[in-house]
């Protein structure tokens, strides 16, 4: 449910309904949203389902073996060559196959570009225990900036409210722990929690006209390639839409849905917005304990963190995928791009790309 605390958009809410029912769905306007603080107006999209995302992949999982396939994990997939059929090289061999499909968040591979095409954001996300989880009867989204998203869950504790805080580039902001805190205030002024129990962040890629990118690039330089990206934040749906869509296109040589997703539509040229490092110091020193920072040594910058006992650790500030200069983010104790959304563990290794290769050690000097 989008709701607007904000009574001089409302026209807003009725224009998004009279929209929604022209496609056909079923929008109703409220004059304000079953919220335990007060809205201006809704809009209510009824009959959707909330479930458990990890509970669904280890459905599909299961189906998937079930029709005689294999899950292999901790097999980082980190070469891809086409001599005659694809040869995916890991860490543990060599994997062959008429048909490739990569769908690593954002393409670590593609004879088509999509870093580009596509710009990779984040949220913090957090986690609080309730006794009143009778307070929220659905899922809500607001209009307002700063934006927030509101959802219940359940754990083997019991009963939690999740929120959600606005977007941010990733690699963009250097102070994201701050973010955190801001979310715990607004979620505590409008909402019955008591202990914060998770806190993660959310990363996704944005497309231009918010739909994916799914299916084959290019037949003719890399047959039997498909990709899916782009999700846009609603990766269950999208991410089914992408799995029936890539198995049709293999098993009958046809797209679903016509050109909706097509792999390699251009991007305008101002929509990809790159940055740069937020975490410049002039010396290590300066660099408190669980923090990190990067330094300039001669012509190379050089990313420090140092552990909560003062042990100073050094590595590239260079993403290896572009060479972008990391960010240090102070609540994840990762290091992440700020122009493709590559995040590195402190210690270098990489968390997922499109990034392939870890931050090489230096020498702290």
């Amino acid at each position: 449910m989008q709701h607007r605390s904000d009574p001089s958009r409302v026209e807003d809410i009725r224009a998004e309904a009279e929209a929604a029912r022209e496609l056909g769905f079923d929008a109703r306007v409220l004059d304000k949203a079953p919220l335990p603080f007060a809205t201006a107006g809704a809009l209510e999209f009824r009959d959707q389902s909330q479930f458990n995302p990890a509970r669904y992949l280890v459905g599909l999982a299961a189906a998937v073996q079930a029709r005689g396939g294999r899950i292999y994990e901790h097999s980082r997939a980190v070469s891809f060559d086409h001599p005659d059929r694809w040869s995916i090289g890991t860490g543990k061999g060599q994997v062959r196959a008429d048909h490739l499909v990569v769908a690593t968040n954002i393409t670590v591979k593609s004879p088509v570009g999509y870093a580009n095409r596509t710009q990779p954001r984040c949220h913090v996300a957090m986690a609080f225990r309730t006794d009143h989880s009778e307070a929220l009867d659905g899922m809500f989204i607001s209009i307002d900036d700063p934006t927030h998203s509101i959802r219940t869950g359940r754990d083997a504790d019991g009963p939690l409210i999740i929120t959600l805080g606005p977007r941010f580039n990733t690699g963009q902001d250097g102070d994201v722990a701050r973010r955190f805190r801001e979310l715990e205030e607004w979620t505590r002024a409008h909402l019955p929690v008591r202990e914060a129990v998770w806190r993660w962040c959310n990363e996704d890629y944005d497309t231009p006209d918010r739909m994916p990118f799914v299916g084959q690039p290019d037949v003719k330089e890399a047959p039997g390639f498909y990709v899916a990206t782009g999700f846009n934040g609603w990766g269950i749906s999208n991410g089914t839409a992408a799995g029936l869509a890539i198995a049709h296109e293999i098993v009958a040589g046809s797209r679903l849905w016509g050109r909706l997703y097509q792999p390699d539509r251009p991007p305008p040229k101002d929509f990809h917005k790159s940055g740069d490092t937020q975490s410049m110091v002039g010396d290590v020193a300066q660099i408190a304990p669980g923090e990190g920072g990067v330094v300039v040594r001669g012509d190379e910058k050089i990313a420090v963190w140092r552990e909560d006992d003062g042990t100073l650790h050094a590595l590239s500030a260079s993403c290896t995928h572009k060479g972008c200069t990391v960010t240090w983010n102070n609540a994840d104790r990762t290091w992440d791009c700020p122009c493709h959304g590559s995040v590195f563990e402190r210690d270098g290794t990489v968390i997922h790309g499109p990034a392939r290769k870890s931050l090489p050690p230096r020498e702290i000097g």
